[in-house]
């Protein structure tokens, strides 16, 4: 099917006047004209005929339009999974509910008001990414790259922040009841002036490696010689 034009409304519009116009005009005769019967059935017939024919034509158009969106959102999603690299990536009002953007680099990303429950970032690159209000609650962010990413308003509560490189990023708009619950290590690297409140509120945790071997958070803590959860001055995961 193709998009509907403008052409097509207003085909319908232009029917829709025209049965109103028979149903009308056959009412009027009805009234004052009891003696033209056949006149009457005919415009009553074209009337009701053409306003059918309307309610059918509305009912296709909206079937073709939601096939339509359905079709561009199908094809939007899946571009979306398979591409590794989306700079400035935002959803809009799109669902992205089951979408794993782990390993993807999503420079400057907009997730404003979004919501992320859950959501799989793992080793993302989100490099000046906003999210701005948005529910992370239970967002797997381990290893992610936020240098320069925006927390004003967001909800962290249960968030798994092991590793995450949070440099310079602006974590201070979020109290600090909204990290309750987020999961951090002797590598999560904060930006200077985090707010002590917020440190006090996470919990250190320690989670497992690539090789699947588990460090405690103590033994994080020999390799990298910071407390869990504490600032890292200078700290860095590397070159991205």
């Amino acid at each position: 099917m193709t998009a509907s034009g403008p052409w097509q409304w207003l085909l319908v519009a232009t029917l829709l006047v025209l049965g109103c116009l028979f149903a009308v005009d056959a009412w009027r005769l009805a009234i004052h004209q009891r003696e033209q019967g056949s006149r009457i059935g005919v415009l009553s017939a074209l009337g009701g005929g053409l306003i059918t024919g309307l309610s059918v034509g509305l009912a296709t158009l909206n079937l073709q339009m939601s096939f339509d969106a359905s079709t561009k959102y199908a094809t939007w999603r899946a571009d979306v999974e398979s591409a590794a690299s989306i700079p400035g990536f935002t959803p809009g009002d799109r669902d992205i509910r089951g979408i794993n953007f782990s390993g993807k680099e999503l420079r400057d990303a907009d997730f404003t008001d979004v919501d992320l429950h859950g959501v799989q970032f793992r080793d993302a690159i989100l490099k000046g990414a906003v999210f701005d209000g948005a529910n992370l609650q239970e967002a797997n962010l381990v290893g992610a790259d936020l240098e320069a990413a925006s927390f004003n308003t967001t909800d962290l509560r249960g968030a798994l922040l092991q590793s995450a490189n949070l440099t310079h990023a602006a974590v201070n708009g979020t109290t600090a009841d909204k990290y309750a619950g987020a999961q951090v290590n002797g590598r999560t690297c904060w930006p200077r002036n985090v707010d002590r409140a917020i440190l006090r509120t996470v919990e250190v945790k320690s989670f497992e490696k690539r090789d699947d071997s588990i460090l405690t958070v103590r033994g994080e803590e020999r390799e990298d010689g910071v407390k869990g959860g504490e600032i890292a001055p200078g700290c860095h995961l590397g070159e991205r």
